[in-house]
């Protein structure tokens, strides 16, 4: 049963990093993705918390990015390393 929950667990994780990785922007919360703030019956002032832009950042989407481009990084330099070792040059 406690093996179920945790594949379960591991599943809906894994969906969200997807989820993130892949729409990383949604729509502002503050302005519902209008980019202005009704405030009476004609002043619509921009919206601060994303400036006008409708989209504001997902949370976590900054961290899966940067672990998605260490890990590139990191399979960069390994395919390096291991071309150098090939060609017998340091």
């Amino acid at each position: 049963m406690s093996v179920h929950l945790v594949l379960a667990a591991l599943a809906i994780l894994a969906a969200r990093v997807g989820f993130l990785y892949l729409r990383p922007f949604g729509p502002c919360p503050k302005c519902k993705g209008t980019g202005h703030i009704k405030r009476g019956p004609r002043r619509r002032p921009v919206c601060p918390r994303c400036k006008g832009r409708r989209r504001v950042q997902r949370t976590g989407s900054r961290t899966v990015h940067l672990l998605a481009r260490r890990i590139r990084d990191g399979r960069q330099a390994a395919a390096r390393y291991q071309q150098e070792d090939r060609d017998g040059t340091p």
